[in-house]
């Protein structure tokens, strides 16, 4: 089937891995689960007494009572293992109860009926059985929850409604009677999502453990992790919940495994190119002589709307986040039926979804981790062979400093948690908080088992009532208000989600919902949106408080549209600048882990080659307008002063190593890619006399509000980082993303680290002269008698107003009777009325700052 389907299509193949197969390996079935509740099942399953190896080592451990952590591989009967202990607790004890997270609602409901069927067997009822997502109608949770003794749920419930009903009869006595905590894919647990989730699982164990103070022995929680293979990973289940784990890992994996042919063929990787290689294979998979079905895979919500409606079948659907429930069901009922040949779909059908004669995958581009690959490529040949493409240019893997085969069978990275981001814990504290108070607790200090992580115990001071918290915390705290259990979902920091809509007034429909940091990129003024196979077109944005949404309209035929972008980063070198002193300084430039100030606005959208701009467009329409988000984060800086490296006109060598180095470090670290960011232009650095444009810098930061200090990697083993782009470079040749001429400069420049002193020259020259400053007309913040109020900006202006002999940037604002004056660092911006542009002292001039189409 492989070989028919790359000759019919003529395909390129750059390299080809051919996984053979694997025998089982069995062994016995613990005695006391066969004797036990059980057993009748498991002798129904194996009538030899013996499980795969890995599930009978699994479950000895179990019956010790420790908690464990299942990484072995896809299709390995993890299921098996935490579902026979679920039944083993709640048929030896009548009152004992299940909790079990998934970490997605497709895969709580593609699993809901494989554990009702298990309940049938064991001879009870299925509604024994519940799930709880966010699909669920919050009247009827709480019935689901008394009736219950397994539970199936998403962390994003628990958070928001279980949660924040703690305090309430019913909570307490589910979780008094909670045994056991199963937390299916634990490697999803990562980055913004896995941090919210480790503070939500220690507020549940404190939760716990008030509910059972009297009954602590008799309903110990047990917990179970099942995971992908992943780096270290008692580690990591510890990190999340704070408890320790024994490993089962895939040295004693005894499933067994099915040959798969993994090909690396020759395509584009993005673009309007790349979803046309992708729409060819899938058209050949669907003319093969027999029907294969597939699963085809690629990092973009619209991208995978618009191969939807090239293919135009019927037997063929989206899959992506941002979906209504009826959707959802629609799409995963098809999938499980066989009704479906094929589905198109992001990350959001990754995991854990178990469509047997799922035979062929496709993967647009270079999968942004080695776990994703593993995850994508485990979900085809799960009871046969099976084949998978991977369509990127002949260059893609080398430019990265390995191979194809080197991606595959390198070291799975770690998922990776920060749990100090002073953000989440704001808003953490404030759920808490909460949850303390209704649980009877003291607030005045933190409540003790549980091993909080560093720092948290002064943000919880900030988040108290009167807690006199600092001014970046105002934004957050807005958010929250008095609701933070659902208003600080834990999937996003500091992001406020829109509501998409269809019609006016009455006549509305709820399309779907998208944050805001997608929104600028997906559905800004003006915008062709896609959603399940629909188009609209995006007519204007809500952010009243009490509506956020964004309406669209209908489109027939619609135009594909791509938003001009534009990334500002601002950040200081004082010592309350630099994180935690990480600087090294080079004879003529540094390397620092810093705080940024990052805005990204969308300044308009192309069609084709033809540019619309907001400033254009707005005076006919004044719902054209741009749109942005602001927030501060964590990136590593790199400035090099060297010609070859610093001035406009070496721009393209900037560029290319903010690419290469932010390419490395999200592959090496599993970085998602919208977890990420890097610019080498609109950089400005603070100094007395404000805000100073560089050209001689790149910064790769976190694009989450708050920052997670994912880029922390990168100053910590920069030398390593050059020596994998020049490794790159020799490898790739004409394709490498930097090349060898500046890889062997950045070496020899690595090499002087540690020998600068960090001069003023480095930290504060001004290369060209200009300043980055609020574009007169902007509408601000201003304080004013400790309030802040709105102003619209006339102009800049360096003035020595206090006669310090040291000029300061101020600005003229406009104000009843008047003209009033205000320090640059007295502004906050707000809103959306505002933007940044350069300004030249010296000559009085002015100058956009740069975009970028995407």
């Amino acid at each position: 089937m492989a070989l028919e389907l790359v000759s019919s299509l003529n395909l390129e193949v750059v390299e080809t891995i051919d996984l053979p197969g694997r025998a089982e390996r069995r062994r016995s079935i613990p005695q006391a689960l066969l004797s036990g509740p059980v057993g009748p099942l498991l002798r129904d399953i194996s009538a030899d007494g013996t499980v795969w190896h890995h599930q009978s080592i699994a479950f000895e451990k179990l019956l010790r009572g420790e908690n464990i952590v299942v990484a072995t591989g896809t299709a390995s009967g993890k299921s098996l293992i935490f579902q026979t202990l679920a039944f083993h607790k709640i048929l030896g004890d009548d009152s004992s109860r299940v909790l079990v997270f998934y970490p997605l609602k497709a895969l709580a409901s593609d699993q809901h009926e494989r554990w009702q069927r298990m309940a049938t067997l064991v001879g009870l009822d299925a509604s024994c059985v519940v799930r709880i997502d966010g699909d669920t109608p919050v009247a009827d949770r709480s019935d689901a929850l008394e009736s219950a003794r397994i539970v199936l749920m998403t962390p994003d419930v628990c958070h928001a409604w279980l949660m924040r009903n703690v305090g309430s009869g019913l909570v307490r006595r589910f979780m008094e009677r909670l045994t056991l905590l199963v937390l299916d894919e634990a490697h999803v647990y990562e980055s913004v999502f896995g941090s919210n989730v480790a503070f939500l699982l220690r507020r549940m164990i404190i939760a716990k453990r008030r509910a059972t103070q009297q009954h602590s022995k008799a309903r110990q929680l047990q917990v179970i992790g099942a995971t992908a293979t992943i780096r270290d990973p008692a580690e990591h289940l510890h990190r999340l919940t704070g408890l320790h784990y024994s490993v089962i890992d895939e040295s004693e994996n005894g499933a067994p495994f099915f040959p798969r042919m993994i090909f690396h063929v020759n395509g584009a990787e993005y673009g309007p190119a790349g979803e046309e290689a992708l729409t060819d294979i899938v058209r050949g998979v669907k003319q093969l002589s027999t029907r294969r079905r597939f699963i085809a895979f690629l990092d973009s919500r619209q991208g995978v709307e618009r191969i939807v409606r090239r293919l135009n079948d019927r037997a063929v659907l989206p899959y992506r986040s941002g979906y209504e429930a009826a959707d959802r069901k629609q799409i995963e009922k098809a999938l499980r039926d066989g009704s479906l040949d094929g589905v198109i779909a992001t990350s959001a059908l990754e995991l854990g979804i178990d469509i047997s004669d799922m035979e062929v995958g496709v993967n647009l581009g270079v999968p942004e981790s080695r776990k994703a690959f593993r995850q994508r490529i485990g979900r085809v040949g799960r009871s046969g062979p099976g084949v998978f493409f991977v369509i990127a240019p002949p260059g893609a893997f080398r430019r990265f400093g390995e191979t194809f085969r080197d991606y595959y069978e390198g070291s799975v990275e770690p998922s990776y948690l920060y749990l100090g981001n002073r953000f989440i814990q704001f808003a953490q504290a404030r759920c808490l908080l909460d949850e303390v108070e209704v649980l009877g607790g003291d607030q005045s200090t933190l409540p003790a088992g549980v091993d909080w992580p560093a720092g948290f115990g002064e943000i919880v001071k900030f988040a108290k009532p009167g807690g006199g918290r600092p001014r970046e915390f105002d934004f957050i705290a807005q958010i929250g208000a008095d609701a933070p259990h659902f208003n600080y979902p834990l999937r996003q920091v500091g992001e406020a989600n829109f509501e998409i809509k269809e019609g006016r007034g009455d006549f509305q429909q709820r399309v779907g919902d998208i944050a805001t940091n997608q929104a600028i990129r997906e559905a800004y003024p003006g915008a062709t949106y896609l959603h399940m196979g629909r188009a609209y077109k995006v007519q204007e944005w809500s952010t009243r408080s009490f509506d956020r949404s964004i309406r669209v309209t209908s489109l027939k035929e619609p135009a594909r549209t791509r938003p001009i972008l534009k990334k500002t980063v601002t950040f200081s070198l004082a010592p309350d600048g630099i994180v935690d002193g990480r600087i090294k300084h080079a004879k003529n430039g540094l390397v620092a882990e810093v705080h940024l100030q990052v805005n990204e606005s969308v300044e308009g959208y192309t069609i084709a080659k033809t540019a619309y701009l907001y400033r254009d467009l707005r005076a006919e329409n004044p719902n054209m307008s741009r749109k942005q988000r602001d927030f501060r984060t964590t990136g590593v800086l790199l400035r090099i002063s060297d010609t070859w490296f610093s001035g406009t006109q070496q721009a393209k060598v900037r560029e290319r190593v903010a690419d290469g180095l932010l390419g490395i470090i999200s592959r090496d670290r599993s970085i998602s890619p919208r977890d990420i960011d890097a610019t080498h232009t609109n950089i400005a650095i603070l100094t007395e006399f404000g805000p100073q444009r560089l050209t001689d810098a790149v910064v790769i930061y976190d694009s989450v509000y708050g920052g997670l200090r994912l880029t922390e990697d990168l100053f910590v083993e920069f030398e390593r980082y050059v020596t994998q782009l020049d490794k790159a470079a020799d490898l790739a040749r004409e394709e490498a993303i930097v090349g060898e001429e500046t890889t062997v400069r950045l070496i020899e420049w690595t090499k002087t680290l540690g020998t600068g002193q960090g001069g003023q020259d480095v930290i504060t020259a001004p290369p060209d002269g200009w300043l980055q400053v609020y574009k007169p007309g902007s509408f601000v913040s201003i304080l004013h008698n400790g309030n802040f109020v709105e102003r619209e900006i006339v102009e800049p202006k360096l003035a020595d107003i206090f006669g310090t002999g040291t000029k300061t940037l101020f600005y003229s604002y406009r104000v009843s009777g008047g003209i009033g004056l205000v320090p640059h660092d007295q502004i906050q911006a707000t809103g959306q009325e505002w933007s940044w542009i350069l300004w030249n002292p010296e000559t009085g001039e002015f100058q956009e700052l740069e975009v970028t189409t995407e």
